[in-house]
This record gives structure tokens, sequence and C-alpha cells, in this order.
């Protein structure tokens, strides 16, 4: 007898399918393994790949690597690159339980490194589309619509980011939190306990959303472990953030409680704050930016999964801890944070869809599109989306990664340094020096709490934010006046060795600030003595979206007379507009680092070279839509001649328009 139609039938799992030929019943498994492959081999790619090209950074894929590094050598967790006033934590328990390090580390005896984490991210997160296809399967009761929702999962572009930023254990959890989901669903109390470990030995607060997923059990009538569920993720979470953490951590508290200060001081306080100020919370999480979070999350499903709101609901303890935070990385849709949340996204989609569908065949009329038409939605937002805002080759101004003849030359430099060695390096080198038991971050060199850098590694070439440019120059100009000398320097690498002889920097460290005219589009504008003879805005297809939304100006020049030390470069990025270009005005963004004035301050560049000078990261505001124009402008040499003029100043230029959708 069937079930009526009010009962909830998001809970709903049967199959109606009949039964298939043998090859076509196999058809489908054989298009799941080649989904799982396509997008395992894709993240692997373009995540060693961007490894590789020196973009991945210190937080988080040095000090995980480091983390894991030292535990395969019988020092449990440690790592060494975060400062905290002037002492480095020891133990990345300090911020973060993650237990399931321990269990990566025996991976380290087959390849010991970054590269290993990053493969091993790529291949798991691909593989949670089998948990995908079989909850969908059970879900839709039809073999064929089910694999929508494996290549819905991969094609999530917060997925995609989870997996191609560095390293996060949390972002493993996507692909547990899929088996627990899919085992929870079908009442396999005995599968769940072991895919809720695995979930929850990714990150602390995974816990509160396996403990969600015991109300689910508790309703498939597994009343006993759902509850020991509920209760174990409960506590678990507890533990880690009042004792684990703080007995690891200086600040006797996680550092990353601060994120909701305006709720109240530590854990307590921030539970009583959401308590006592309903307001407060109710206005955070309905602005507008908390609000188009939740639509990223849902628009590449369809919005389907609002068919099942009581699965996606499960996820709302991560849901809270992104959108009450004051960090809007947390609440943008990308990185790591969302990835505990895309398995609820997937899952409500798929049982929300069988939902209607049954509900449906239980009226009079049969409804057969009903189903193709909510999976072809789930794939035409998934599609969508992943051109729109994704991290592969299918999105639109996607640039792949690759390592040219620079970061040859970085790698060939960065192997003289001896593996047992304390070294200080900038945030883009230090995963590639982090296999070592002594690792900081510049600006730290000299922690308080352990030894002196003996080396201490920079690329002046690079904008290696969140440091500025400026405080590495700095960093650097004062360990060569306290003990360190040069070591090796080329092409903006330099590698600095305490005791060593030699002050001066060499011509071979200046060539990343020496240009070719020829190599770029003529312009030819004057300042006085100082002409722009060339300008490059990247990206070079001028448009920015939410997953690129960085713009950079590359800028060629001439001096053809002396330069007087007042002189003064900054790039500029206007308002979003539409329409009439804006006057240049306070509303201006600017940005006044450059490492090629850091390193040679403009009165001391050459005459009747190219001098290349690019600017650090211009972000437009995010939630807006329309144009920006770039511009530089140059003081203290008199009124610019020639070249597009800004209206409003006698000293800038533009030198691009760029759409921006962000």
């Amino acid at each position: 007898m069937s079930r009526p139609v009010l009962v909830p039938m998001w809970l709903d799992a049967r199959s109606d399918e009949p039964a298939a030929h043998p090859v076509l019943a196999w058809a489908p498994w054989v298009l799941l393994g080649l989904i799982v492959v396509l997008g395992g081999s894709c993240f692997t790619w373009l995540s060693l790949a961007r490894h590789l090209a020196y973009q991945s950074h210190a937080f988080d894929l040095g000090n995980m690597d480091q983390a894991v590094w030292n535990t395969a050598h019988a020092d449990w967790l440690r790592f060494t690159d975060m400062d905290v006033h002037g002492h480095v934590l020891t133990s990345r328990l300090g911020i973060h339980v993650e237990p399931l390090l321990i269990v990566l580390a025996a991976l380290y005896l087959i390849h010991s490194g970054p590269e290993t984490l990053l493969v091993v991210q790529a291949l798991v997160v691909a593989s949670g589309a089998v948990p995908a296809y079989l909850l969908a399967r059970e879900a839709l009761g039809d073999r064929w619509l089910a694999l929508v929702f494996p290549v819905a999962y991969l094609l999530h572009p917060s997925v995609q980011s989870a997996v191609l930023d560095d390293f996060h254990a949390v972002t493993l959890s996507a692909c547990f939190l899929l088996w627990a989901l899919t085992f929870a669903y079908r009442g396999k109390v005995g599968l769940f306990v072991v895919a809720a470990v695995f979930a929850v030995a990714t990150k602390e607060e995974v816990a509160l959303v396996v403990a969600m997923l015991g109300l689910l059990l508790i309703y498939r009538r597994r009343a006993l472990a759902g509850s020991l569920t509920l209760l174990g993720g409960v506590f678990w979470f507890v533990l880690c953030l009042k004792v684990i953490i703080p007995t690891q951590n200086p600040s006797g508290q996680s550092p990353y409680l601060a994120r909701y200060a305006y709720l109240g001081h530590g854990l307590g306080g921030v539970v009583r704050g959401i308590v006592v100020h309903p307001l407060t919370v109710m206005r955070t999480l309905a602005s507008t930016s908390r609000l188009g979070y939740l639509g990223d999350l849902l628009f590449p499903a369809g919005f389907v999964p609002l068919l099942a709101l009581p699965i996606f609901l499960l996820s709302t303890p991560v849901l809270l801890i992104n959108m009450l935070s004051n960090d809007p990385t947390m609440y943008s849709g990308f990185y790591q944070y969302s990835a505990e949340i895309i398995p609820f996204v997937i899952g409500a989609a798929a049982i929300g869809a069988g939902a209607v569908v049954r509900g449906a065949r239980a009226l009079p009329a049969r409804s057969a599109w009903v189903l193709p038409t909510l999976c072809f939605l789930v794939l035409a937002g998934a599609c969508l989306d992943t051109w729109r805002d994704g991290f592969t080759p299918l999105a639109r101004g996607y640039i792949v990664p690759s390592a040219e003849a620079h970061q040859a030359k970085e790698d060939a430099l960065l192997r003289t340094i001896p593996s047992d060695a304390v070294v200080a390096a900038a945030d883009e080198i230090e995963p590639h020096l982090s296999d070592r038991r002594w690792v900081y971050l510049l600006p730290t060199v000299h922690p308080r709490n352990g030894p002196g850098a003996r080396y201490v590694v920079l690329d002046a070439s690079i904008p290696s934010l969140p440091v500025m440019p400026s405080t590495l120059h700095a960093v650097a100009v004062s360990a060569l006046h306290s003990g360190y000398g040069i070591s090796r320097a080329a092409d903006g690498i330099l590698i600095l060795r305490r005791g060593a002889p030699n002050h001066h920097l060499p011509d071979a460290f200046y060539t990343f600030m020496f240009g070719d005219r020829a190599s770029v589009a003529g312009l030819d504008v004057h300042w006085g003595p100082l002409s722009l003879v060339g300008a490059v805005v990247h990206p070079r297809d001028h448009f920015v979206n939410r997953a690129r939304p960085a713009l950079s100006v590359e800028t060629y020049w001439r001096v053809t007379g002396s330069i007087p030390a007042r002189a003064r470069i900054a790039f500029f990025m206007s308002p979003v507009y539409s329409g009439q270009r804006p006057r240049f005005s306070q509303k201006w963004m600017p940005e006044r680092d450059s490492p090629t004035w850091d390193w040679l301050p403009v009165g001391h560049w050459p005459q009747g070279r190219i001098v290349r000078a690019v600017s650090l990261p211009l972000l437009p505001p995010p939630g807006t839509h329309g144009s920006v124009d770039l511009a530089v402008r140059v003081d203290g040499l008199g009124p610019v001649h020639g070249g597009d003029w800004v209206r409003g100043t006698r000293y800038a230029v533009r030198v691009g328009t760029v759409d921006a959708d962000v």
C-alpha cells in the first residue's frame, strides 16, 4: 500500500525502476566512474599546477603540510608559522581540531610534501560524487537522472573553490558528510558511524552538523543511535572549543571567536548573545550579503533543495557559523567555509525532487515530466554557475596556472637551502619550504619562543599579500643590517643567510623590474621627465567576477631626465559605475605600493631603460555590477600630457576599463 501524500515525503526512499538489461544496468555505473575520474583528474591537475606556479599560500597549505610532516616525524601536529604577539603557535590544535591530519601523515611515507595533501584532497572530494549518486538514485527511483546530482556536486563553485584554495582538512568533509547523509537516510547505522567519524575528524565544527544528522536517524526510527549522535556531536564540539583548543593556544581560547565578538566574549558569551540579542542576529542574517550567500549556495542546484528544506536545514550550525561571522570570506560562498554545507544542498535537491515526483504520482493525472524538469533545473543551475563563477576551464575568463622560467629559477634557488635549516619565508614561498621542524611566515624572523631564522626568503617580483611588499622590503633591509648577508639573488628572488658576507644586491636581482617596450601596447604619456610607455590591465579579458575579483595594472616607464625624490606614483580604481564615466574624487580606490619602487625608488630609476611596475590587487566592492576605470597618477612632477585624462584631476590618466560582476 502506498504511503499517503501528506506524510513528509522527503524521507520516502523507494526505487520504482523496472529491472534493466544487464548492459543498461551497468551503464550508469560506468558513466559515474567517468564522472569521478574526470572530476578527480581535473581537480588534481589544477591543484598541482597552482602550487607549482607559486600560487599556493602559507595559510593553509604550508602550515597544514608542516603539521602533517612533523606528525610523520613523531611530533604530532606541530606547526610554527602563525605568530601571536611575538610568539609562534607550536600546535595545530591551538586553532583547530583536525585529527584526520594524523591519519594523512601515513601517506608521507609514500611521498612527503604538500603535493600529497593536494592530491588526496582532489581525489577524496571528487569521490563524493559516488554517495551523491547513490542518494539521488534511491530518492528518485531513476538510475539515469540520478547522474545529474554527482555532476551538480562537482560543478558547484563552492566545491571547486574549496578544492583549489590550498588544502584544508575540512574540505574533505564534503565527501564524508555525503556518505553520512546517505547512510542516515537509508538507516544504515554502522556505516553512518564510520562516515560520521571521518567527517568529525576534519574540523571541530563538523561535529555539530553530524549531531543534526542524529535527528534524521531518530526520524528513521533509529532512536538510540540518533540520540547518541546528537549528544556526542555537541559534546565533542564543546570539548574542542572549551578544552582542547584553549590548552594549546596562549590566549586561552579559539582565535576565531573574535569573528563573533559583537555577540559576546568566548563561546559562552557568543551563545548568550544569540539568545539575548535576537534582533541583532536577525538583522545580520537578513543583510543583503548574507541572503546573497544563501542564493549562491542554492542557485547551482536550481533552488530545488528548497523542496526538501528540512534536509538542507541539517546544515544550520555551519550556516549560522558562516553567516554570523564578521569575516566576509566566510559568507562569500568561496574558500573552504561552505564545504560542510554542499552535501546538504545536493542531498536536499535529490530528496526534494524525489518527494515531488512521488506526490505527483499519487495524483489522478500521472505527471511524467516533473522529474526530468526538476533534474534539468539542477543541471542548468550547476552549468550556468560553474561558467559564471567556477574554478575550472569551464568557467569564463579562467586561466590555468602555469609555471614558467621564473618559477623554475625559484625552484632551483630554494633547493640550495638545507632541509634542516630554520627558515623565515614569504607567504607564497612558505609551502615550498614547509617540510621542516621550524619555518616562520614573514615578517616573523626571530620569535620569542623559537630559534632565529637562519635563512630569510622572499620573492620581490610579486605582491606577497596579506603582508605588504613594503613590509617585506623593510624586513630584508633590517636583516641585512643585523647579521644576514645575501646567499642567492636573481629576478626578484632573494635568499638571505645569517653570517653571509655579501650585502650588495647584484644586478641579476633587479631583472624583474625591467621590461621591453615591444612586449606591451604603446602609450605616450608624460609627467615631465617620466613617461608611461605601456600598460596592461589584468585580467586581459577586462572582466572580473565573484570567483576572480582582483584587478591589477602592469605599467612600463621610461625616464628622460632627473626625477626628484618627491615624485610618487599611484594606481587608482574608480567606483563601479554604469553610463557616464566618473570624475576623479576621494571615492577612487588608491594603491600606492608596488615591489618595484620599494626596492628601487622612482628617483633612482635609470635613464634609457624601460622600468616595469605592477600594482597590488584592486578589488571592486562585492555585490556590484557595472564598470570600473583603472588609472595611473603621478604627483610631484607636474600635470600629465597625453593619454586619456581622468576628469577632475590634472595628474591622472586612464589606462583601462573593466566590466565588474562581483
